[in-house]
């Protein structure tokens, strides 16, 4: 099933690759960038299925074979690709480029230069087309030497250069390799011209080398302008041709995206080729680096995502284009959003029906109820969403649900799906901030929250310089707003995860367990008593943090503070994480309110403050929430069980404040919560 995100994709991709006769424009690259896991390789094999009726190239450029090295051997493979036949299109004719590539491909050594010169002559020599047979090619490339990039290649090269077009072939070989550096006069034939790009290519400086390759791409955005230009092509041809990188932040592909974006500028504008290219890429490739000239905020790409102009109107899809100063090279770039509350909805949808009814009891709408829980605990990571939506159905049919999404969340047991979504989302980072730093990190609200907190670190220098710059890190990192300000933070899935590994690192018999030693460490650095309260919650002092809020609260009854920025206050504090331990699986959520109530003792005066951010505390939240942009854990209380508790309490706390003001604020929370948020 398609995202609504991947469709908008492909009809961006779409308007551009049917064109109209006589329409000759050159689109700019869309590079896409999303972090592992954001469905950038499943997007790519989609479009190249869909794609298929145009001339289609689609290539992994971290996963070609070992006989690929350099960026002309990926071009060779797109230009095969593109030439494969199609039904009700004609072929590419590819004759510059053909000529070109068997001419770097060949091992002619500067010793035999003389032999070499004389073959390539003798077979490109002008005037006598009618010696230019396909044996005759297929004997010049063979007895020059073995070709480099996919074996077997050379003769699939040869078809490609038409009968019709021969004869202009060597004039237009001859032009754009004349133009490579030497250090002698112009080259005055093809054969000695083809014999020189073949030694710069092979044997001469890397400025050399890229010259050489830049000719050769030139030579086939030519050839592909020529095809769609000349004769029958501008009516016959009504599809740009679809090129799709996948990895294109590979060492390789790096380096051809590069080559392409700067030939495509060197050929100027009146050079308008028909590529549709799709690069896609977990981090920004160089290309990207040197377009942008300078650090860029982390996210900016999302900015592509552009909302309705209207409530229920359609999101747009803009790419931003990057383009190098006083023109040339340019890229158009997006970062692929999470998927959104109805995407996931849609994937849940086949889960739900398939799931036994037994599962199911006591849920309303449990489409909406699956889409909305799974969204709230993955963010609409693409394939954590996956991931948890397929491991729900691992179960005897009479296991509920919500005891479901637990174990397949949970830091351990047969059901967990933990350690190998943390493999995937962690993949890129060094292993030791992984598994050392990230934890306690995790703990945290903000990235430089966890960064600043010294003692966390032991005086060590390395992980809260790793963790500064993880937050300027768009595979690692993401924004969040809270008090209108934006903060950098791990992604919602990341911290559930790594905060279930907190919950089961164990501690020397003479220390307290990592958890709470974490989150006492985090509250003496809070820099506000909100912020210290939520630690203290976290630390499971419940006590203290009901004791912060109620003494708030006597602040907004003496008019001292506003009931609208006490909720804040309590919604803030209501999401801090709890520690994980295996009894919880079984309680249901009326028992786990209260077990914590038994435990914080709190007085009488303060007790309808504590049983409101203990039921806050365990339950998940409507998205009116004042904190809803920060991490939540919706399992605790997976169909809001006690929101009851909720509305009752801030009911009652509202008949104690005398301004009418601060009392509707406490009454309109209250009502957000007789309703389930699904």
């Amino acid at each position: 099933m398609q995202s609504r995100r991947d469709l908008m994709i492909r009809e961006f991709v779409g308007r551009r690759l049917v064109r109209a006769r006589g329409e000759h424009t050159r689109h700019p690259a869309l590079l896409l960038l999303g972090p592992r896991g954001s469905g950038k390789t499943t997007l790519a094999g989609r479009l190249e299925a869909w794609g298929r009726r145009a001339p289609t190239a689609a290539l992994d450029l971290s996963a070609l074979d070992d006989g690929v090295h350099h960026p002309v051997d990926v071009l060779a493979r797109i230009a095969f690709q593109l030439n494969a036949r199609r039904p009700d299109f004609p072929p590419l004719a590819l004759p510059s480029f053909a000529v070109l590539l068997m001419a770097l491909s060949a091992e002619a050594d500067p010793e035999s230069r003389d032999a070499a010169l004389g073959q390539m002559r003798e077979a490109l020599r002008t005037g006598r087309a009618e010696d230019h047979s396909l044996a005759v090619l297929r004997d010049l490339v063979t007895s020059v030497g073995v070709p480099m990039g996919l074996p077997g290649w050379s003769a699939a090269v040869v078809p490609l250069i038409q009968g019709w077009q021969r004869a202009r072939v060597w004039w237009g070989v001859h032009r754009r390799a004349g133009r490579v550096p030497r250090g002698g006069s112009r080259p005055q034939v093809p054969a000695d011209a083809l014999v020189e790009l073949n030694q710069h290519f092979r044997h001469g400086t890397a400025a050399q080398r890229e010259r050489a390759e830049s000719v050769l791409l030139q030579a086939f955005l030519a050839d592909l302008q020529g095809a769609y230009t000349r004769h029958s092509g501008d009516r016959t041809r009504t599809l740009r041709c679809l090129v799709l990188l996948d990895n294109a932040d590979s060492e390789l592909g790096d380096a051809f995206l590069q080559a392409l974006v700067e030939a495509r500028a060197a050929a100027g504008p009146e050079h308008q080729d028909p590529l549709v290219i799709v690069a896609s890429a977990r981090r920004a490739p160089e290309v990207l680096r040197q377009l942008e000239q300078g650090p860029r905020p982390l996210g900016s790409y999302l900015s592509c995502w552009q909302p309705p102009e209207q409530e229920d109107g359609p999101e747009s899809f803009v790419p931003r284009t990057v383009a190098r100063p006083g023109g040339g090279a340019r890229l158009e770039v997006a970062q692929l959003r999470p998927l959104d509350r109805a995407e996931v909805q849609e994937q849940a949808g086949p889960y739900v029906k398939r799931m036994p009814q037994a599962a199911l009891a006591g849920i309303t709408h449990p489409v909406a109820w699956l889409g909305r829980t799974v969204h709230e605990l993955t963010r609409g990571h693409p394939a954590a969403t996956s991931a948890v939506l397929a491991a729900l159905e691992d179960f005897a049919p009479d296991v509920p649900c919500g005891h479901r999404l637990r174990r397949v969340l949970a830091p351990e047991g047969p059901h967990s799906v933990a350690d190998e979504l943390l493999e995937l989302l962690l993949q890129d980072l060094p292993r030791e901030l992984a598994e050392g730093a990230l934890p306690h990190a995790a703990a945290a609200v903000t990235l430089g929250q966890a960064a600043s907190a010294a003692d966390l670190w032991r005086q060590a220098d390395a992980p809260p310089r790793l963790l500064r710059g993880l937050a300027h890190d768009d595979r690692h990192a993401e924004r969040i707003t809270f008090d209108g300000q934006p903060h950098s933070a791990l992604p919602a899935m990341v911290r559930t995860l790594l905060l279930g590994r907190l919950s089961l690192a164990t501690a020397p018999a003479d220390a307290r367990v990592p958890w709470v030693r974490t989150h006492e460490i985090l509250r003496d650095a809070a820099e506000s008593g909100r912020a210290g309260a939520y630690h203290r919650l976290a630390a499971g002092d419940v006590q203290g943090a009901a004791a912060y809020l109620h003494e708030r609260f006597l602040d907004v009854c003496g008019g001292g503070g506003s009931a609208q920025a006490w909720c804040a206050e309590l919604s803030f504090i209501q999401r801090a994480p709890r520690r994980w331990e295996a009894d919880t699986l079984e309680r249901t959520p009326g028992a786990e309110f209260q077990h914590r109530l038994a435990r914080a003792q709190s007085p009488p005066d303060q007790l309808m403050v504590t049983r409101l951010l203990v039921a806050g505390w365990i339950t998940t939240h409507p998205a009116s929430d004042p904190c809803a942009s920060l991490w939540s854990d919706p399992l605790g209380d997976p169909v809001a069980e006690l929101y009851p508790k909720i509305a009752d309490a801030l009911q009652t706390l509202s008949g104690r404040l005398g301004d009418e003001t601060d009392h509707d604020v406490l009454w309109q929370r209250a009502a957000a919560y007789e309703r389930k948020p699904w």
